[in-house]
Formats: C-alpha cells, sequence, structure tokens
C-alpha cells in the first residue's frame, strides 16, 4: 500500500522536500494535528483543525491535511465517524530525519516479535512508531503516558469509558454511553503506552459479549502492584491470571493474545459470600421461598424465565463460573417452593474448601447422609431444610433448599 502512495507524495514537486525543522525539536504531530486524539468524531476534529479536508481520491475512511513538503503526506483516518488514528506517510530518509530532530529511536520488540522504532515524550505526551516497508515510511502518532499502577487504580474496575458498560448491554444504549468504543472496533488507543481499549460486540443479538484491554507484556507486574497477586485459574484449560474485588463486584482476567500481549478482560460478578449472606433461613441474593409466583416476576423481571410451573432467575456469575448463576424454582400452589443451584470451583480448585466453609459458616455443621448411594451434606433439617452434594464430574456443589 505505501508503494502506491508514493505518486501521490511526489506529485507536487513544487514544494521543498522535508527537513528536521517539519518534524520540529519536540515529539508530537506537525501541523496542529497535536489537537487530534483517537475517539473523537470527525466533526470534531474538523472544528478543532478546520484545514483538515476530505480525501481528493474519494477515500472515504480518512482525512488529510497539507503537509507543505511534498514528500510527506499527513492523514487522520476514520473508522465509523470516529478518528482511529493519527499517521503520516513519509520518504524512505524518514528515520535519517527524526533521529536528527529527536535522537536515537528506542528499539524493541512488538507483539509478534519484530523490530519496532519509536520516540516518545511524557512532556507532551505522544508517541511515534515508525514502520518503514519499500519505498515509504508509516510514521504513526499515538498519545503517550508511561504505564504505571496508577493507570489501573487501588480497585479492579474497567478503566475510564469502559466502565460504563456493562456486558450483555443493548448495543444501541451502549453507544449512547462510549460511542467510539463501541463502533471503532479495532480498539482505541488509551494514552497509555501499549494499553488499546476494547467493546467485543455479539452482532447476533446486538449486544456487548466482552470489555477489555489489550496490554503488553511488562504490564503484569505492573497490575500486581496495583492489585496484589493474582488467583490462578483455566479457562478452556488453558492458564490464566485473575483478581476479584468484592467491593466493586467486578473480576479481571488475564489472557494470552497476539504475540506476546496479552488481554485483560473485565466482567461484573456475584461473590458467593454475598449471595448466601449469614442469615440461616434467607438467601441475600434470592429471597423466594414462600412468595407469590407473580410478586417473584416483578422482582426479577429481565432475569426469569419460565418452562410450564417451574421458573429459572439468572444472577450473575459467582467467582469462578464463567456464565450465569441459573437458580432453579420449583412452584405449588402459585408459590415457590424450593429452589436448587450449582456454585462451580472447577477453574480454581482450591475454591472447593473455601465454598464449604462458607457453608458451614452460614448453616453451621453439617450431617453427612445419602440418598440412593450418593452422599449428601444436611446443613439444616427445619425450615428451610438445605442439602448439598458434590457434583466431582462438573467440579461443582449442587444446592437445594427447600
Amino acid at each position: 500500500m505505501l508503494a502506491g502512495v508514493a505518486a501521490a507524495i511526489t506529485a507536487c514537486n513544487s514544494a521543498p522536500a522535508a527537513t528536521i525543522e517539519f518534524f520540529g525539536p519536540t515529539i508530537e504531530p506537525p501541523r496542529g494535528l497535536a489537537q487530534i486524539q483517537p475517539g473523537i468524531s470527525v466533526a470534531e476534529a474538523m472544528k478543532r483543525l478546520p484545514a483538515l479536508r476530505e480525501d481528493l481520491g474519494g477515500v472515504r475512511d480518512k482525512l488529510v491535511l497539507d503537509s507543505g513538503v511534498r514528500d510527506v503526506r499527513l492523514e487522520v483516518r476514520i473508522e465509523a465517524g470516529l478518528v482511529s488514528s493519527l499517521v503520516a506517510v513519509v520518504g524512505p530518509n524518514a528515520r535519517m530525519l527524526m533521529t536528527r530532530a529527536w535522537g536515537e529511536p528506542q528499539v524493541t520488540r512488538d507483539s509478534l516479535g519484530q523490530p519496532e522504532l519509536s520516540w516518545a515524550s511524557e512532556v507532551t505526551g505522544w508517541r511515534v512508531k515508525l514502520d518503514c516497508l519499500e519505498r515509504n515510511c508509516l510514521v504513526e502518532y499515538l498519545p503517550y503516558h508511561a504505564l504505571t499502577a496508577e493507570y489501573f487504580g487501588a480497585h479492579v474496575t474497567p478503566p475510564s469509558d469502559l466502565a460504563k458498560l456493562r456486558v450483555g448491554m443493548k448495543v444501541a444504549d451502549a453507544r449512547k454511553l462510549a460511542a467510539g468504543l463501541v463502533d471503532v472496533r479495532a480498539g482505541l488507543p488509551t494514552g497509555v503506552d501499549g494499553v488499546r481499549q476494547y467493546v467485543a460486540i455479539d452482532d447476533k443479538t446486538s449486544t456487548v459479549r466482552g470489555l477489555y484491554i489489550n496490554i503488553p507484556a511488562h504490564a503484569t507486574p505492573v497490575i500486581e502492584e496495583a492489585w496484589g497477586a493474582s488467583l490462578t485459574a483455566t479457562e478452556l484449560g488453558k492458564p490464566v491470571r485473575v483478581w476479584l474485588d468484592s467491593t466493586t463486584g467486578w473480576r479481571a482476567i488475564l489472557r494470552p493474545a497476539l504475540g506476546s500481549s496479552q488481554d485483560l478482560a473485565f466482567e461484573e460478578y456475584l461473590p458467593v459470600a454475598q449471595m448466601l449472606g449469614d442469615q440461616v433461613d434467607v438467601l441475600d441474593a434470592i429471597p423466594v421461598l414462600g412468595v407469590d409466583v407473580d410478586e417473584l416476576k416483578v422482582l426479577f423481571a429481565g432475569q426469569i424465565t419460565q418452562t410450564g410451573r417451574d421458573y429459572v432467575v439468572a444472577l450473575p456469575p459467582t467467582e469462578w463460573e464463567r456464565g450465569h448463576t441459573k437458580v432453579a424454582l420449583d412452584t405449588q400452589g402459585g408459590k415457590v417452593r424450593e429452589l436448587a443451584f450449582s456454585i462451580t470451583y472447577k477453574a480454581h480448585p482450591p475454591a472447593r474448601d473455601t465454598l464449604l466453609q462458607l457453608f458451614t459458616h452460614k448453616w453451621g455443621e453439617p450431617r453427612p447422609s445419602e440418598d440412593d448411594g450418593q452422599r449428601i451434606l444436611i446443613f439444616r433439617d427445619g425450615l428451610p431444610r438445605v442439602e448439598v452434594r458434590e457434583d466431582t464430574e462438573h467440579d461443582a456443589w449442587k444446592i437445594e433448599i427447600r
């Protein structure tokens, strides 16, 4: 593609060639482009920098800015009506000019292990990446601040506008809160070195499927500085790191991503301790024994489904559950008489004994018994009766309350 742009770069032969003065003494975009940041609308970009114009070549996914030199093409690239990136297509002498202007570049490896040249400045708040192919070089300008524990904060919660969104919400509603994150599928740079934010969309249901940031490999100790040591778990048979925060109700899951990069996904969860509560005769998250069916439908509107005379309420996942915690409700005479649900520990086996301790804290020491040759733990004989079985096939505790 860069070779195809060469003619456009050199067409205006009356203009001078770029020199170190074009790049200037400070690391930042030239010609006023520093007023533009990824994520703002096209209308806002053109308001901030009126010299921007549509590409005369008819390309709709970019705006162009006159560089004033014959061997540099300045572009503001667009996705879904929003600025996605700022780039300059420069002649093959780009590295020499930028080195003379800013000094030697930092030479690192990108997520695929390829060499990456860049210059960065905390003072200006910009990072400049250089990628030379064929006859021209691509220069990308990214907002920049060093990645520190301050970015993650003291508690597990999604950063910036991601925190406004929820997995499962309608895309139309998410767009009202954070249009840039929702519509720019390639992710938005955060202004923090190597971090991009993403919203994964389920196109079939038009809902938010996931919230995550892509981070460099060296971010792991920075996260641990902010949130403490992670817990180890497995996800689809692969190891992941997990941080749980019962005060915010968010968990963060660190997974391998492309090359050496990582994805840090954010999901809401319901801590088992909060789900159970401390009262021996009531389940805090779903206090429904004896409740009229009509009242039940009001209490859990949008969370409840019906099959015959029975119902299922979908609660947020517990610590080690990937999907909703589904509570099956059996009714009789128009009232709830029994509920049953499972709490899994498969992803984190040490949670097995922790869960058993929570049950004992709530209901007291269990009485071992058997039912059709299967061992059960009877925590309460009275009202309500509480029975717990271990499902060793699925690594979960099955609880029945009636």
